[in-house]
Parts: C-alpha cells; structure tokens; sequence
C-alpha cells in the first residue's frame, strides 16, 4: 500500500467516525484557549516556584545556616532539623507540575525530558538568584515582624528564620567576664556562657553591637554556648535596639576572653 492510499485510509476512518459521532468538531478558538490557558497556567506556576525557591535561599542565608557546619556533627544535625523541607517538597512538585505544563508546547515535546526537567531547573534557579539580590524578601520579612503583612505574615514569621531550640539569634548587648548578653528579635535578653570548649568557625573578633548566633542548650536566660558564630545582618533584621558603640575595649577578643575553669 503507498503513502497516497494509506492517506485516503486514514481520511475515510476519520470521516467514518466524524459520522457515527465518535469525534466531534471543536472549532479552532477552542484550542487557542486551551493554549492560552496552559501557557498562564505556566507562567503563574514558574513564578511561584521561583517566589518560593528564592524564599528557601532567603531564610537559610538570613538565618547563618552556612555557618552551623563548622561547628561539627551538631552544627549539622542542627542544619537538618533547620532546612525547611516542607517548603523544598512543595518546590519540587511545583517543579514536576510545570515540566507537565511545558511539555504541551511544541518546543519541549521534540526534546527529551531529561533535556526539559534540567532547563526549567537551571532557570528557576538562576531567576531564584537574581530575586535574592533584591530588597523583596528582606522587605517583606521586616512587614510580617511588625504586624504590617496580614495575608503572608505568618508564612514569613514562621519559616523566615529557621527556628531550632539550640540556636539562638540576636545583637550582642553587652560583654560580661565570662561571655555576653544576647538581645534576641523578640525582646529577650539572654546570658551567653563561653567555655573553652566553645566553637568560632568565623573567629573570636565578637563585639557589642554584632548579630550572632549561638549553638548551645538554653537553661531559663543562660546559653552554655557550644558554638558562636557572626550572622552576616546585610538586611538590618536585628536593628530595633541594636547597640551603636564602636568602643574597641568592648571587643570580645582572645585576652578579653575569661574562661571558667574547667570542673
């Protein structure tokens, strides 16, 4: 059989079935609706999964994740409980969803999935990188601390800053003998005790007026610190009565450092 009668075939089968009503006609605006749709529904989905993967990179940068690996197997076990993988899953399905999205399109169908998943992965995370320069999440973060982000807020508050009942964040407020004061975001001020087994993966230059987070097991007020480490405070979070002294007599530095003997 040639191509001609295989064509005339295939036309009279699908006439047939025009017929007896097992196909029916949809007129071309449906199907420019439907590409309409899918294309919308693809764009808004790319965009969230790029809000919440640039979110997930906020919140650990802000938070000094980066730094808990210097301080061991606890610093890691604190990392893992740290990371938000509620928000990650949620993320990788979106991103499954929108390579199911894409592969309606012309242009990814031809290619091989593999090829597809690996683009939208590279660009959702490069559009993730260039959002992360932005003041967006910064921002917002500040509006929910202060009450002024009613729809988002409690997103914000709750996974803006990783929370872990060994790691505590706030402004050094003050140098005692044997370690700081610790004024942390929710108005607490808290007694840090440095022994000499206390970690500084980012080095012992601590002073008044720096955002820090401390690793350690809190009784009541007092931290025996486990570890202490600088947050890099780029976006100010700590700024509400945070010190302003630049006295260099209140830098906590290797002689102004009295350890308690060891018991």
């Amino acid at each position: 059989m040639n191509d001609q009668n295989i064509k005339k075939s295939i036309k009279e089968i699908v006439l047939d079935k025009i017929k007896k009503g097992e196909v029916k006609m949809r007129p071309k605006a449906h199907f420019v609706l439907k590409t309409i749709l899918a294309l919308s529904g693809a764009i808004i989905l790319a965009l969230f999964v790029l809000y919440l993967i640039s979110f997930i990179a906020f919140a650990l940068r802000a938070g000094g994740m980066g730094s808990l690996p210097g301080f061991g197997s606890r610093g890691l076990s604190s990392l893992l409980v740290s990371i938000p993988w509620l928000l990650i899953l949620i993320a990788a399905l979106l991103i499954v969803a929108l390579e199911i999205l894409v592969r309606r399109f012309a242009f990814s169908y031809r290619r091989p999935i593999l090829y597809s998943v690996l683009t939208i992965i590279f660009l959702v995370f490069m559009g993730s990188f260039i959002i992360n320069k932005t003041y967006l999440h910064p921002s917002l973060f500040q509006r929910a601390q202060e009450g002024r982000l009613p729809v988002a807020g409690e997103f914000y508050r709750d996974f803006g800053m990783p929370k872990s009942r060994d790691m505590h964040r706030g402004i050094v407020s003050g140098i005692t003998d044997d370690g700081f004061y610790l004024k942390t975001p929710e108005g607490e001020t808290l007694t840090v005790v440095i022994a000499s087994e206390t970690r500084f993966p980012m080095g012992v230059g601590i002073k008044e007026g720096d955002a820090v987070m401390v690793l350690g097991g809190r009784d009541n007020n007092t931290i025996q610190a486990f570890g202490i480490s600088k947050i890099n405070d780029e976006f100010n979070f700590f700024r509400q009565g945070r010190p302003t002294t630049t006295d260099p007599r209140q830098m906590l530095m290797p002689y102004r450092m009295p350890v308690p003997p060891n018991r």
